[in-house]
């Protein structure tokens, strides 16, 4: 696989890319792109337009077509079994028993690669980078072990060694979301959803971005979707895996891992303060909301 293609995919491993590579032909004028740099969340939201009977697929582990189906591809049937948002077991998911259109896509990707297919619309999903990146760094360390990953010997030195993009992460964050950001003028229709507000407010939250794309759904019917997608549910449906059933809690393999908005102010350090404080990460960040620049609430905490 070339580096490009590698590049593309944010570093994920070549089978997912290749098949992500062969469903961006299908994308449509009826797509909604969902943009997140990985540990944003992206699982809990697509949890939750599941629950709700939308059309939401994962380009990265499901086949897709141009009528807006989508086929679960068995490859990658252990890692979609891990979480309830994509796991199809019990699911019936007959064409007529949801709508096909919009259909809402996951990407990794920035908006400039697909810029060539006609989309709807974009809902942009963040969270404060603190909290993304180190969840990012435990999914992949932890979970993926990728060896790319592995190479960093401390949370701290990850954020600055260059990733497949070819950047630190810190950066690849911030070119991330401003490229998303400065996109949101080409399409349709646009929203910003932030991982705090899913899971401190997310009935709000979740009816006014699924407006501002044009969908209107009963605050009942929000509130059940949320429920059902709690991170307890989430994580017991985990937790029935056939690689965690057996062992000791302490060394279960999770994707499911903690869910916890700003659980960064329980191990944020000087040193990683600093990395997250100044900049053009902390110039973004702000444009989200999350403002890194201001002191540490308990900035001697252990890392």
């Amino acid at each position: 696989m070339s580096e490009k293609v590698h590049y593309l995919l944010h570093g994920v491993q070549d089978r997912y890319s290749a098949l992500y590579q062969d469903n961006i032909a299908e994308f449509g004028d009826q797509d909604i792109a969902i943009a997140s740099i990985g540990g944003s969340g992206q699982s809990l939201l697509g949890n939750i337009l599941l629950e709700l009977g939308l059309n939401y697929a994962d380009p990265y582990i499901d086949s897709l077509s141009a009528d807006g189906t989508s086929a679960p591809v068995p490859a990658y049937a252990d890692y979609r079994s891990r979480l309830s948002a994509t796991d199809r077991t019990g699911r019936d998911e007959k064409a007529t028993d949801k709508p096909r259109w919009p259909r809402f896509v996951k990407t990794h990707l920035t908006p400039d690669f697909l810029a060539h297919r006609p989309l709807l619309g974009a809902w942009i999903l963040t969270r404060d980078p603190r909290d993304s990146l180190y969840s990012w760094h435990k999914f992949r360390t932890n979970f993926a072990k990728d060896p790319l990953d592995l190479r960093a010997p401390t949370f701290e030195a990850w954020l600055e060694q260059p990733g497949p993009t070819g950047v630190s992460r810190l950066e690849d964050w911030a070119s991330f979301y401003e490229a998303w950001d400065k996109a949101r003028s080409t399409f349709r229709r646009t929203t910003v959803t932030t991982f705090e507000d899913l899971k401190n407010d997310p009935v709000p939250a979740l009816r006014k971005s699924l407006g501002d794309l044009g969908i209107d759904v009963e605050g009942a019917d929000l509130a059940r979707a949320v429920e059902r997608s709690s991170f307890e549910n989430m994580r017991a449906h985990e937790e029935k895996h056939p690689d965690n059933k057996d062992r000791d809690p302490m060394t279960r393999t999770r994707i499911m891992r903690s869910g916890t908005p700003n659980e960064w102010q329980g191990w944020m350090t000087p040193g990683l303060h600093g990395k997250f404080s100044t900049g053009r990460i902390a110039d973004v960040a702000d444009r989200f909301g999350y403002r890194t620049a201001e002191p540490c609430a308990s900035p001697e905490a252990a890392g």
